[in-house]
């Protein structure tokens, strides 16, 4: 395998994460029918009933609540540091090998790509982040929307300062190098990594290439 250490300057990012709490949450919530009753209490008993019915203690749903609201994936607990994980990464280039032509993607495509292409976390030099953005979000399936705010590193408008991001990608075709920087420019540069991409976040460039040598 080739490794390829990458530090990229980038704009600004959101993570946006999905967790598995926020998934117990939401399931614990939309079967206990806790928004239909009408005080307090009822909504109380209504979620201790059904946090019983799925073998759950009503204290970790709380605690399913702190962890699903966690906005950041990190490298080593609350307070080190950012990082973009690899996932985002890949379907970042994923989707940049979507919308590129044969001339550009070489070899790859959408299906063959993870399986040919190794990609870490960027490991990013922020711990806190630069603001909060909000915007309307439509609801899929609806015409409603609602007001969805995020935590971003980096800078937009006039708030933050632009930041840095460092991880390894590693492939067995020495001959796929210039491709995948290739796909990782265009991924970075006009794709865009993370969530609010459509409003310009996660955006960036590649300020330093280094092949590393064979593992």
């Amino acid at each position: 395998m080739v490794e390829v250490k990458v530090e990229m300057q980038m704009q600004s990012y959101i993570a946006h994460p999905f967790w598995p709490a926020r998934n117990r949450v939401i399931e614990i919530e939309k079967k206990s029918g806790v928004n239909r009753q009408k005080s307090d209490d009822k909504r109380l008993a209504a979620l201790k009933a059904e946090c019983q019915r799925q073998g759950y203690t009503y204290e970790q749903y709380e605690q399913f609540k702190i962890e699903a609201a966690r906005q950041w994936y990190r490298s080593n607990g609350p307070k080190s540091k950012i990082m973009i994980p690899r996932h985002q990464i890949a379907g970042a280039l994923v989707q940049a090998i979507a919308t590129s032509p044969k001339a550009l993607r070489g070899e790859f495509d959408k299906d063959n790509f993870r399986a040919l292409v190794q990609i870490g976390d960027f490991l990013t030099d922020r711990t806190e982040p630069s603001g909060i953005f909000g915007r309307f979000v439509k609801l899929e399936g609806s015409n409603q929307r609602s007001w969805q705010e995020n935590e971003y590193i980096g800078k937009y408008l006039d708030n933050g300062t632009e930041f840095k991001a460092a991880g390894v990608i590693a492939f067995a075709e020495p001959k796929s190098e210039d491709t995948i920087k290739a796909l990782l420019t265009k991924a970075v540069e006009t794709t865009g990594v993370g969530a609010a991409r459509k409003m310009g976040f996660g955006r960036g460039k590649i300020e330093s290439w280094k092949v590393q040598g064979k593992a």
